[in-house]
């Protein structure tokens, strides 16, 4: 397989996930070394109180040139982690994958090859391990999401976009998790912009247990949506008035 050309930052997000980032962290430094010409790891602590800053700093200080390390003081939740990573890439590509293994760094091979220079390429489960209760939340929450925003694209794991396509959009979220793909994705559409998509695998988290699962987090979400919905008509308003 050839190498991928295109410069790519690589995103982990990353709260209280030190034993994980042990087999995630070599596992992708392996990765992005073998499959592409120019890569680099932005790990993001997110106000972590493990050892996470101890084992990510190991590996940044034997591979310097490929991990980079963005720390939040404090917890603030997968949105803002992703926001910081996102803006703080100087690639033309971002992508990312969570810390706690449900991604395997070779399912990125899948979206790569997929990829065929659109602004935005999404991806979708062949199967997750969800529970009844999950599985209807997420029914629940995409009706309300196309309701909102028009949205009804499949979206379930990572993306991959350009790096210019976020400094377009005027993001507005940085609370609940996975509001922010949410966003990008729905502006992006509304905007016309190319969209691809592919399927990749999930699996069960290697170790720990999921810290965005929650009510809280789903209440949240909802008013992220909302917002979502304010911003999204706003900046289409912003672009009419600026094509007359």
């Amino acid at each position: 397989m050839s190498l991928f050309e295109p410069s790519l930052t690589l995103v982990i997000p990353a709260f209280n996930e030190a034993e994980n980032l042990k087999v995630v962290l070599p596992e992708a430094l392996r990765y992005i070394a073998e499959r592409c010409v120019n890569c680099q790891i932005l790990l993001v602590d997110d106000g972590s109180s493990d050892d996470t800053a101890k084992v990510a700093a190991e590996f940044a200080a034997e591979q310097p040139e490929r991990l980079r390390i963005i720390t939040h003081p404090h917890n603030q939740g997968l949105t803002a982690a992703l926001r910081s990573g996102f803006f703080g890439a100087h690639s033309e590509l971002v992508t990312w994958i969570p810390a706690d293994g449900q991604i395997a760094v070779s399912e990125l091979d899948k979206m790569l090859r997929a990829y065929r220079g659109e602004d935005l390429l999404l991806t979708t489960y062949r199967h997750r391990p969800d529970g009844l209760w999950r599985a209807t939340m997420s029914k629940t929450v995409r009706l309300l999401v196309r309701a909102a925003t028009g949205f009804a694209d499949r979206l379930e794991g990572p993306y991959l976009f350009r790096r210019a396509l976020i400094d377009e959009l005027h993001l507005v979220c940085n609370r609940s998790a996975g509001s922010i793909g949410l966003e990008i994705a729905a502006k992006s559409r509304s905007l016309g912009k190319r969209i691809g998509s592919t399927e990749i695998e999930c699996l069960p988290r290697l170790s720990g247990h999921s810290k965005v699962a929650d009510l809280r987090n789903i209440v949240t979400y909802f008013g992220e949506i909302w917002r979502i919905h304010r911003s999204q008509r706003e900046l289409l308003a912003a672009r009419r008035d600026m094509a007359r």
